[in-house]
């Protein structure tokens, strides 16, 4: 699937200016990275009813409480849904709602049905138009959106907002979204492939040698501690060499050669986003990296790692093949 740099583009900036606002964590670069099987995903909901898993059917009123604490009761299935992001948009359709999506944010393309859709603006929001669009609940990031949250809500329609950050909280957001639609089993299938999919990368690297990674997915900027795609790297059978620093952050290049990583992932895509591979190569004393000597560098298809959706595990497992190419095929 091609990449749309703009998407990229206009996402890591506001994750860049959201990072920046965090102050950096003083741990060693040397992090290990020793992974482990998560226990079960328990969704982050509130219920008024306990019949709901039993039946497999949601029992209304249901009580959910999202990422900004706020808590929202939903006295039927929501019939009309508008979404802010293209995770939550994929997630939408993967949960098989596709039909009852009105609205969608600019650059949501997947599935292709997606763009069909009328659109409400990027992450700046077009409230007109998503008003137009009479949603019964729109889906959104607690951290990306939150001015956008803000301007919805004052109009009393209902915001689900998060902001996963590891694999299993993606999943556990799933299988909320199919609890609030009425759609259990079809979330429940999303989120069985997935831990299949992860399931499959873990037992694959579990007794491999740890191999020092560094990603870089914007020209000059990479990613630490505390973000869902350090933990894809962890996952993957390689420690992160731009752990103990927290979020997303611009390089200091002495630091990656001081770091010497054997492979280097980054970003590939149209439209000037092979320019990473370009930064990465001018890079004076770069050279002497061992995954640039050893020419382990590997491009990446950004979109199944950027959405927090459902195919974030399709992307680990790409993670993988580049860091143990000869334990996952």
């Amino acid at each position: 699937m091609k990449t749309n740099h703009k998407v990229w583009k206009r996402g890591v900036i506001l994750l860049i200016a959201l990072a920046l606002s965090v102050s950096l964590l003083g741990c060693s670069m040397n992090k290990k990275a020793d992974v482990q099987l998560s226990p079960s995903v328990t969704s982050k909901v509130e219920t008024t009813h306990s019949a709901e898993t039993a039946s497999k059917q949601t029992t209304y009123p249901l009580t959910v409480k999202d990422d900004t604490g706020t808590s929202l009761i939903f006295d039927k299935a929501p019939e009309r849904i508008t979404t802010l992001l293209p995770s939550e948009t994929e997630t939408v359709y993967a949960i098989g709602a596709g039909d009852k999506l009105f609205g969608v944010d600019n650059y949501s393309d997947y599935p292709a049905e997606a763009k069909s859709k009328p659109h409400i603006g990027d992450m700046n929001l077009n409230l007109e138009a998503l008003l137009a669009t009479k949603p019964d609940v729109v889906f959104a990031s607690s951290s990306i959106n939150k001015t956008a949250i803000d301007q919805i809500r004052a109009h009393n329609i209902k915001v689900f907002a998060n902001d996963p950050k590891t694999v299993d909280k993606v999943m556990a957001k799933i299988e909320t979204v199919g609890l609030i639609l009425n759609l259990q089993e079809n979330a429940k299938k999303v989120t069985d492939q997935m831990r299949k999919e992860k399931q499959i990368v873990v037992d694959a690297v579990k007794d491999a040698p740890k191999k020092k990674v560094y990603l870089e997915f914007s020209p000059g900027w990479t990613v630490g501690d505390g973000e869902f795609l350090n933990e894809l790297l962890i996952l993957a059978g390689g420690t992160n060499v731009a752990a103990g620093t927290k979020g997303w952050f611009a390089i200091d290049p002495e630091a990656i050669i001081k770091e010497n990583p054997e492979v280097i992932l980054y970003a590939k895509g149209e439209s000037g986003m092979d320019s990473i591979l370009d930064a990465i190569m001018k890079r004076s004393g770069w050279d002497q990296i061992d995954a640039i000597k050893n020419k382990k560098l590997f491009p990446l298809e950004s979109n199944p790692l950027v959405r927090v959706g459902p195919r974030l595990t399709q992307g680990l497992i790409e993670i993988a093949k580049a860091i143990h190419p000869d334990l996952i095929k």
